[in-house]
């Protein structure tokens, strides 16, 4: 017994030599990873409501004196992107809840925190996609029905005028023109964000009497011979004439002026009388525009230089009328 001891001792020493290095690795690998502080993650802060495309700031805060390093930082925006660091940037392109992940991590551990934000679609302005008027045209003393279609945010608020000083806050209102012309109808529209017009144009008729559609003959003025003078009997005819031209703007004249057999000049005494006609209309405020003038020469067919022939001495005024013109303003 007393002879073994020694090689059993010898053993034991050279078991010893082997295992020890091994033990002192293994120790260190496990107390290096016990010495790493975890992170904590002590806040995370962000916007509570991002409008769709606007930038927003999340950040967060971790013991970072007292963690390990390296330390990794992770978020997750709920939408499939993801960003690093403790600051991080990110905008959403659609509405909705998203959930906001950070995570901190290091060979010790990981932490993580989570914050909602709501995206919600950015304030929209008050903007006019349609204005419309019916009847149009329309005539005088009718009702006109005006709509218009306009979108954003509420409250919207509404202000028309009718191009006759007349307005309405109405979102669709109606309106009577009691004179005949061309109106400019517009619509303002307005809220917290913005503000937007449009205009449309409303076209007036007159109602016309009975004779500016019936009219057919006019009465004629008659001359002195070789004369282009209106006599007073002759203007006093006229004025027939003028007040249908008057009140019938559908209405032109047309002037055909005529001499008689043995009269000086009968192609130019013609068209004298005829002018003669034109201007004594233009100066009872009948438009030029609604008048036409033509000489006819020496009526044919006539041999009389008599007093007969005082009805060749003469100029017509012969009614057109234009269907569809109304009054103008």
């Amino acid at each position: 017994m007393t002879k073994t001891e020694p090689s059993v001792y010898a053993h034991s020493l050279s078991s010893s030599s082997f295992w020890l290095p091994v033990l002192f690795l293994i120790g260190g690998l496990f107390l290096s990873g016990c010495g790493t502080t975890a992170p904590v993650v002590q806040s995370v802060n962000g916007p509570d409501t991002l409008e769709t495309d606007e930038s927003g700031t999340f950040e967060a805060t971790i013991n970072q004196e007292e963690a390990g390093t390296p330390l990794t930082y992770t978020w997750n925006f709920g939408d499939g992107s993801t960003a690093s660091g403790l600051l991080a940037d990110h905008t959403y392109s659609s509405t909705g809840q998203y959930s906001v992940r950070f995570e901190a991590s290091n060979e010790g551990g990981s932490d993580t925190d989570t914050i909602s934000v709501m995206v919600v679609p950015p304030p929209q302005p008050a903007s006019i996609t349609s204005i419309n008027a019916s009847p149009n045209p329309v005539d005088e003393g009718e009702t006109v029905r005006f709509s218009s279609n306009v979108q954003g945010d509420s409250p919207i608020e509404r202000r028309w005028t009718f191009g006759n000083g007349a307005t309405s806050s109405s979102q669709s209102p109606t309106h009577v023109y009691e004179e005949p012309g061309q109106y400019t109808a517009r619509l303002e529209a307005s809220n917290n964000v913005g503000e937007d017009s449009r205009t449309v144009t409303v076209r007036v008729n007159q109602v016309l009497p009975q004779v500016c559609t019936t009219v057919s003959e006019m009465n004629s003025a008659f001359f002195e011979r070789n004369s282009s003078t209106l006599t007073s009997e002759a203007e006093s005819s006229l004025q027939e004439n003028i007040k249908v031209l008057s009140k019938c703007p559908n209405v032109t004249a047309q002037i055909e002026g005529f001499a008689a057999p043995g009269e000086r000049n009968p192609e130019s005494l013609s068209e004298d009388r005829a002018e003669a006609l034109a201007s004594f209309y233009q100066e009872n405020d009948v438009p030029g525009d609604r008048i036409m003038t033509s000489g006819q020469g020496q009526v044919e067919g006539v041999t009389s230089k008599k007093g007969g022939t005082r009805q060749y001495r003469r100029a017509d005024t012969i009614p057109q009328q234009e269907d569809g013109m109304g009054g103008g303003m």
